[in-house]
């Protein structure tokens, strides 16, 4: 980028055992005849500098023209000598897109933009299972990241997020903990967070609306073009914002329509005439780096509802990860096999006490009807025997804190701000010890 000190992020001393290169005059700090790899980090709209999705997407911008190539250019002034040294051998170019589990990669026309070879690329990712994310899904999807001469690597930046939330949770962890161990019975059961319109959450919603689940809940749904401060309607006309807003709802239900049947349709509706639901907290603005412990303290699960659900791959964001640190067991209404992702990441999720079959299911229509009947069990279970079975999870729970607190130091994981390390809190450390 044109000014990489802006993005905070200060150089490591290696990656992957080569030198890390986050500006170009750093080179000088290494030896002539040595490697290194030089980073650029493409990632969402709200941590900026970034390439937007359409940019690097196969599918989302037919129309790559001269005008825009020398935009995209502009917007990522990689030095000529730099992509020498790249061409050359020297180097190898990391882009770290970890930020997003996308599988459309446009590599022809990222290697255009960057005018580098594309086996010199080094491709950070959060979708997991990037190597075979193509297996099981439908011919809409036009899967790349797995066909490339450009090393793909997962990047588990989301947990690293979360890990880096623990300074400012201490005491709302260390009270959850109190609560759990003097069997608190809690005013709800369940805690959803719905901020974004995405078909899955709308159907997980109208599910849980016709099933009366949705009382026995805090839950939040951001609405469909919620628009506040006038963005998507400049000219502040009620009439012509509430027609886009019926236009876009209109869109959304097929869409919808692929998770849920006809049954629901009432249920959906309702949910996408609701312009917003929220329990006390400002939807316009992104919460991936907010906790809630007020939330947390007056529910004993969460119902996790990830940002994809039907797309290929399994992408675990931070929502994944925020129960450990929550200190709560969980649902999770995502991709087939990211709970048991999770498994594999080394974290108890609670099998014992929640049936997640679901999980397992390959039919999305399928996977969100199971999943409902386990809301629903969870649900039906008395407040007295939740208090005993949160204390049962007591010793999991402080096993999910302590592994997550763990993964503050993996190797060759790279995250947004190294400017601050410092060791994890020692009062934690005494309590899941």
């Amino acid at each position: 980028m044109s000014d990489k000190k802006e993005v905070n992020i200060l150089p490591r001393e290696k990656l992957f055992g080569e030198h890390l290169i986050y500006d170009s005059t750093q080179i000088s700090e290494i030896e002539e005849d040595e490697n290194y790899l030089y980073y650029i980090r493409l990632t969402t709209e709200f941590l900026h500098p970034a390439f937007d999705r359409h940019v690097v997407s196969s599918q989302q911008l037919p129309e790559k023209n001269q005008s825009i190539l020398n935009a995209c250019r502009t917007q990522c002034d990689l030095p000529s000598f730099v992509k020498d040294d790249i061409n050359s051998g020297r180097a190898k170019l990391v882009l770290d897109y970890s930020t997003e589990g996308y599988w459309d990669i446009d590599w022809e026309w990222v290697t255009k933009i960057l005018e580098i070879n594309e086996d010199r690329i080094i491709w950070l990712t959060s979708l997991y299972n990037f190597a075979d994310c193509d297996k099981d899904i439908g011919s809409e999807f036009d899967v790349t990241i797995n066909k490339t001469s450009a090393e793909v690597r997962y990047n588990a930046l989301w947990e690293q997020i979360v890990v880096g939330m623990i300074w400012g949770s201490i005491d709302g962890i260390k009270e959850q903990l109190h609560l759990i161990d003097n069997l608190h019975e809690r005013p709800l059961m369940a805690l959803t967070y719905n901020r974004r319109p995405h078909p899955h959450r709308i159907a997980l919603l109208g599910i849980l609306h016709h099933h009366n689940e949705l009382d026995n809940m805090i839950w939040s749904w951001g609405g469909v073009m919620t628009d506040k401060d006038g963005i998507n309607n400049l000219s502040g006309d009620a009439f012509a914002e509430h027609i886009s807003r019926q236009s876009e709802i209109q869109e959304l239900h097929p869409w919808v329509g692929h998770f849920v049947s006809p049954t629901y349709n009432s249920s959906v509706d309702i949910i996408l005439q609701t312009p917003e639901h929220s329990y006390d907290e400002d939807l316009s603005t992104n919460k991936a780096f907010d906790m809630n412990y007020l939330h947390i303290h007056d529910t004993y699960y969460q119902v996790i509802t990830e940002t994809l659900y039907a797309e290929p791959g399994i992408f675990l964001s931070e929502k994944s990860y925020k129960p450990f640190i929550s200190c709560q067991p969980f649902v999770i209404c995502g991709q087939h096999h990211t709970v048991d992702v999770l498994r594999q990441q080394g974290y108890d999720v609670y099998d014992k006490w929640i049936n997640h079959d679901y999980d397992a299911i390959i039919d999305n229509k399928k996977r969100m009807t199971v999943l409902r009947k386990e809301i629903s069990r969870l649900n039906t279970i008395s407040h007295k025997e939740w208090a005993k079975m949160m204390k049962e999870m007591l010793p999991t729970i402080k096993k999910n804190l302590k592994h997550l607190m763990d993964s503050y130091d993996k190797e060759d994981v790279i995250s947004f701000n190294h400017s601050d390390e410092h060791p994890m809190p020692q009062e934690l450390i005494d309590i899941v010890s």
